[in-house]
């Protein structure tokens, strides 16, 4: 099968893959920007179905007869993931609508450490000081960044990305209970949760040729594709490494929009994301350098 022939590649291959998905990913602002006339409710509508129409299809094809038997699988932490990752979509789509692609973006990067934070207050796992500090100067970025957006009157965009980054925070602490579980079958079911969640919202579900593409594209290719992939790249890099990785977004979203549509960030949203990023790059410099430093001194 093409799958084998794909997990049977090499380091160097999941490490370009992972920056490749990064930087599609980076995408998304750039297109949602392109739909003129959908609402938020009706993109978020149209990409849900569009990306579970999409993975649904990649689900039966890769198990086939067993198919009903992956989504029996999932229990009750898989239909929870679904959940949580189809309500951080609708939070996000929404703050596409009323903040800037840096703020989201910026926000955004701050999930690990959102994770972290949550997994030791409901899980009472261990966080290590390195990660205290971390999560500490993330943290900071993010409240520059939101009392920025208090400050300038677009609160509602940044309150509904930071909610966007909670429900994602929640969405990744229950990934920790489903290891061992194929969870594409509820990436598949995201789509359709989103979909659902924004239906009493629509008063009218006609959209135009033009804008229906885009939605089509981000859910299919964006959302369902990369989403797929970057499960097998979960399965042979370390998270700090995909971490490290995944930073790509944040820093190539805002120059997608500022490149094309000359969308500007302003200085407190650059400064809150610039804490943030340091905070990311910390995390995931610091102890490789301390232990390598201590490996290459002399034995006394």
């Amino acid at each position: 099968m093409v799958l084998r022939g794909v997990v049977g590649q090499t380091r160097l291959f999941w490490v370009l893959l992972a920056l490749a998905l990064a930087v599609a990913w980076s995408m998304s602002g750039l297109i949602f920007r392109q739909i003129h006339d959908a609402d938020a409710a009706q993109i978020i509508f149209y990409r849900g179905l569009s990306l579970s129409t999409a993975l649904l299809g990649f689900v039966f094809w890769r198990y086939r007869g067993r198919s009903f038997a992956a989504f029996r699988a999932l229990g009750p932490v898989g239909v929870f993931a679904a959940l949580t990752l189809g309500g951080s979509s609708v939070f996000y789509l929404f703050a596409l609508k009323a903040t800037t692609i840096a703020n989201i973006a910026f926000l955004n990067a701050a999930t690990p450490f959102i994770a972290g934070g949550l997994a030791w207050l409901l899980l009472r796992e261990a966080m290590s000081r390195l990660t205290v500090v971390a999560v500490s100067l993330a943290l900071t970025g993010v409240a520059i960044m939101v009392w920025e957006g208090f400050a300038v009157g677009s609160w509602f965009g940044n309150l509904m990305a930071l909610t966007a980054v909670l429900i994602s925070g929640t969405y990744v602490v229950a990934l920790r209970f489903g290891k061992g579980v194929d969870l594409i079958p509820a990436v598949a079911l995201s789509g359709l949760a989103a979909a659902v969640m924004v239906m009493p919202l629509i008063d009218d579900f006609t959209i135009s040729l033009h804008d229906l593409a885009y939605c089509v594209l981000q859910g299919v290719f964006i959302s369902g594709l990369c989403n797929g992939l970057y499960t097998f790249c979960a399965r042979h890099l370390p998270a700090g490494e995909l971490t490290l990785l995944s930073l790509a977004e944040s820093v190539l979203s805002p120059l997608w929009v500022w490149l094309f549509i000359n969308e500007v960030a302003s200085d407190l949203t650059l400064i809150g994301g610039a804490v943030v990023l340091s905070a990311v790059a910390l995390q995931a410099f610091w102890r490789p350098m301390f232990f390598t430093r201590r490996r290459r001194q002399p034995a006394a």
